[in-house]
């Protein structure tokens, strides 16, 4: 990935800047990656570090194409099989129902331009939340615990839940009612939070099952449209069946008074939303720039091409009088009328419950996340519990903290208004969110000339996006024309009920960051702190504080067999390590610029002899041994091996290395096979804490825990193991400094060879009173540009 003014370098200017050389480190207490690339001081975790590219937490692993499907996957939902029908019974004509989908697109084109400025001025994962922190700072805690608070309220999946149930009873000809509906989307809602909460892995298995149907019930949508509107059924006497009105009629019956638009466009909005899917996992993206400025509008043209497409299709096969009954079952309807009662009436609107199940089931994955994040920053009541993974190793008070308001949301408005509540309870504070953003847009223009904008929004659509939303806001409180419907709900109860949210969230704030504080003599402040064992990812390592470095383990008796004598049956490729014979100059290992000099080039030349590389490069050395004159120097203390069992490098991380330290050939040399290989050499004779490997193949995925690593401008990974009986140690007695062992960290080949190797110190009973360990591990970037990476 080649590196770009605007992809790589920092969006404000500093005194200092990065630099891509190999570094190196002396170290007297732990074998995981830690290395520096700036002096301590130099760039802070401040807010103002936003505007820094982080070359991810997980890695750069998002192409453009993945990137799209990303985008379009969450825009395409249950709004198009379900919202339709609301709309043009709400509006009362064809013609306003398809220029209030056209506006839409245009309408969220704005918002989306405000998305763009903001996401490439600051390329963060995060999104709204970024932006919004980093835009209004003061009060403090103030935006953060908004977010919060509409995080946790309104990150229901209830609408999903109730298409779930509309489709199904349809689909077996059931005419339920209203507690039926209900029941059986709350037991849906019931059943996903069991499966998550309880079974992770066969959760995760059966969304992506139902994801897979969406994604062709989507596909089949798009070409029966194509296939209606190109080709519309005739009648028995030869003319075109078509129930599109005519050119006189299409207008008929429009209620343009404002309330009930901006309702409607509410509801449009919802099938919209999704297009600044990209900005919360910016971190992850390849050119993030770049690819956020061309997907997100090409996925904006696609949505708008087909919802328009599919409602024209709706009014050519369905009558609009049945459109207008229709309520969520519009899609129904035109499958039944299209592919007949069979197909069309029980196969495919299952097929559209199952996608709306399978919706429920990713979203409640990624909010019960989010949920238990937002728990760890300590913005919930009772924090600890929810913010734990215990008994079942998933964030079963996340899923809790999602169950309760999807529940009541879907259980206390009435059966046949609650779809339409739910999205335009979702889509008020939105509006004032989306207010927030785009006012902040041009305050940042005004204060923060400073800041580098990649993208710039066009001023017209900024100002336009917060003239609408203020209009928005306002709409719901002008009665329609009709005085609204009797029985219903009030016409304006969503807007109160989103107010209500948000000034809740105020009030929590108040109440949490100034009363409580005022009244008990205590001042709010950040703190780390590391909860129990529980299951869950263990705690990011601060390579600037020592505290983190301690993480909680077990210890469990391991045979580790000696593989003295037969050290030429384990190879890189089929084990993942390998000893090798190999004299040195360098002896003492004292100075880094003679190691430098000296040593790297033998070890370039040693691994491309083993492993017919054709460029290496060295990116960091460790060497341990006990500091001779350590005196009172805190920073010297002298420790043992650590022996806990790792990988210095997760795969993503692995693979961000590469544009970290040769951002101009990273593009390039990503193309073919990429390997981080340490080489590690005792200095003496090893006599105790010998380092043992892990087999590769005897370590599957999951025994590995992802644990960050965080440096002071920029965020790496290393893995945690978990123990298996199955895993199958080795080391070897007695090594000596003309030997070195080969430990791959990472292999991009994915044709089956061994990718990676857990190792870790050990103690050997009977050797406590030896001389001490000394080592050298230099850590190093190996490339195969000629080779594939299947």
């Amino acid at each position: 990935m080649a590196s770009t003014t605007s992809e790589e370098s920092p969006l404000l200017a500093r005194r200092s800047s990065l630099t891509s050389t190999s570094t190196s480190k002396t170290v007297y207490g732990s074998d995981e990656e830690s290395e520096r690339t700036i002096a301590p001081g130099e760039i802070t975790r401040s807010i103002e570090d936003d505007v820094l590219p982080e070359t991810s937490i997980l890695g750069r692993n998002i192409t453009w194409p993945s990137a799209y499907i990303l985008v379009i996957s969450r825009v395409i939902g249950s709004g198009i099989f379900a919202t339709p029908g609301a709309i043009v019974q709400a509006v009362g004509s064809v013609g306003l129902s398809l220029t209030l989908w056209i506006a839409g697109a245009v309408i969220a084109a704005c918002g989306l331009a405000v998305s763009l400025e903001y996401g490439c001025m600051l390329p963060r994962s995060g999104g709204e939340k970024v932006y919004l922190e980093f835009t209004y700072r003061k009060p403090r805690f103030l935006a953060s615990t908004i977010i919060a608070v509409q995080a946790v309220l309104l990150g229901f999946t209830a609408s999903n839940c109730i298409v779930f149930a509309q489709y199904t009873l349809f689909a077996f000809d059931i005419e339920g009612t209203d507690f039926v509906r209900k029941a059986l989307a709350i037991g849906l809602l019931t059943a996903i939070t069991i499966v998550h909460g309880c079974f992770l892995k066969t959760g995760i298995w059966i969304q992506n099952l139902l994801g897979w149907i969406k994604i062709a019930l989507v596909i089949f949508m798009i070409f029966a449209g194509t296939y209606v509107v190109i080709w519309p059924r005739n009648n028995e006497n030869g003319i075109p069946n078509s129930h599109f009105p005519t050119h006189d009629d299409i207008w008929k019956d429009s209620d343009w008074s404002w309330g009930v638009i901006s309702t409607s466009l509410f509801k449009v909005f919802y099938s919209y939303a999704g297009l600044n899917n990209i900005n919360n996992v910016l971190n992850e993206v390849q050119n993030p720039v770049r690819t956020l400025k061309s997907v997100s509008v090409t996925a904006l043209v696609t949505a708008c091409i087909l919802y328009v497409l599919v409602n024209i299709a709706y009014f050519i096969v369905v009558p609009l009088e049945e459109i207008k009954g229709s309520g969520e079952l519009i899609a129904a309807l035109f499958f039944e009328r299209s592919f007949g009662p069979q197909l069309g009436k029980k196969i495919l609107p299952l097929a559209v419950a199952l996608s709306g199940a399978g919706n429920v089931m990713v979203v409640t994955f990624a909010l019960a996340r989010l949920n238990q994040e937002i728990a760890r920053q300590g913005f919930l009541p009772f924090s600890r519990i929810l913010a734990s993974s215990r008994p079942f190793h998933a964030p079963l008070g996340g899923l809790i903290v999602h169950y309760i308001p999807s529940l009541l949301v879907i259980a206390l408005p009435p059966s046949s208004d609650v779809y339409s509540f739910i999205l335009e309870v979702e889509g008020y504070p939105g509006q004032v969110l989306a207010l927030a953003i785009s006012a902040g847009l041009l305050w940042l223009r005004y204060k923060r000339p400073d800041l580098k904008r990649p993208f710039k929004a066009w001023i017209g659509a900024v100002l336009f996006r917060i003239v609408l939303s203020l209009a928005l806001l306002a709409a719901p409180f002008f009665p329609p024309k009709d005085g609204g419907k009797p029985g219903g709900i009030w016409y304006a109860t969503y807007a109160v009920v989103g107010l209500s949210i948000l000034l809740f969230g105020v009030l929590y704030w108040y109440i949490w960051t100034q009363l409580l504080p005022r009244w008990r003599g205590y001042t709010l402040e950040e703190e780390e702190e590391v909860l129990d064992d529980d299951g869950s990812p263990p705690h990011p390592t601060y390579v600037d504080r020592p505290e983190t470095f301690d993480r909680p383990f077990e210890q469990h008796p391991v045979t580790v067999r000696d593989v003295r004598g037969r050290e030429h049956e384990f190879t890189l490729d089929g084990n993942g390590f390998q000893f090798h014979k190999h004299k040195s100059e360098e002896k003492d290992f004292v100075d880094d610029e003679k190691i430098k000099a000296r040593y790297y080039p033998e070890i370039e030349q040693l691994l491309k002899e083993v492993t017919g590389a054709t460029k290496v490069f060295i990116f960091d050395h460790t060497i341990r041994r006990q500091a001779p004159s350590a005196g009172g120097d805190p920073s010297r203390t002298i420790r043992g091996p650590v022996q806990r069992v790792h990988i210095d490098q997760s795969y993503a991380a692995a693979l961000s290395r590469v544009p970290h330290h040769l951002p101009e050939e990273a593009e390039r040399l990503l193309q073919g096979r990429v390997q981080i290989i340490n080489v590690w050499r005792p200095i003496k004779t090893v006599q105790r804490d010998p380092l043992a490997v892990a087999e590769a193949s005897s370590v599957d995925d999951g025994s590995l825990v992802v644990t960050e690593l965080i440096y002071p401008n920029r965020r790496g990974e290393t893995y945690a193991v978990k123990y298996d009986p199955k895993h199958r140690w080795y080391y070897k007695s007695g090594l000596t400094p003309e030997e070195v062992l080969l430990i791959k960290c990472f292999d991009s080949k994915l044709d089956g060879r061994a990718r990676r190797v857990p190792h870790t110190a050990f103690h050997v009973p009977g050797t406590e009173d030896k001389e001490g360990r000394e080592s050298i591990e230099v850590r190093t970037l190996v490339f195969h540009e000629n080779d594939t990476l299947e």
